[in-house]
């Protein structure tokens, strides 16, 4: 079983469900079980603060993530049965997921989603190379 905790600030209107089943399906094709993984939908200040902060590029982004472990020390360490093993977090743009939706025509939720599942591929141990 996975568990998804999903934060979202400023009173954005964003379907807690729809985040929670994107992260699900996608833990659910890469055969991924007994993880959590917290997810955060922030604003535009935010989000620019920890892309300069933990990044250190500049200005705002539209998803970061917050691998816990590297994928290949994942399971190093032996837990006991029932514990979780938390893969990180994710942190999205809300107002450049509006954005980006608007431009390609698309569902704001649908934008959101897209960019979950982005971040949670990163913590998998995908990467862009």
């Amino acid at each position: 079983m996975n568990y998804v905790s999903v934060s979202i600030g400023s009173r954005y209107p964003v379907a807690t469900s729809t985040i929670t089943a994107c992260v699900e399906r996608v833990l659910a094709k890469h055969n991924v079980d007994n993880t959590r993984v917290d997810v955060s939908i922030v604003g535009k200040r935010k989000i620019k603060q920890l892309n300069e902060t933990h990044l250190h590029h500049q200005g705002p982004t539209d998803v970061l993530s917050f691998p816990q472990h590297e994928r290949n020390e994942r399971n190093t360490f032996p837990q006991p049965d029932g514990t979780l093993t938390h893969l990180g977090d994710i942190v999205v743009s809300f107002p450049e997921a509006v954005t980006q939706a608007k431009k390609y025509g698309k569902r704001v939720d649908d934008q959101l989603c897209f960019y979950v599942q982005h971040g949670l591929m990163h913590l998998l141990g995908y990467h862009h190379e």
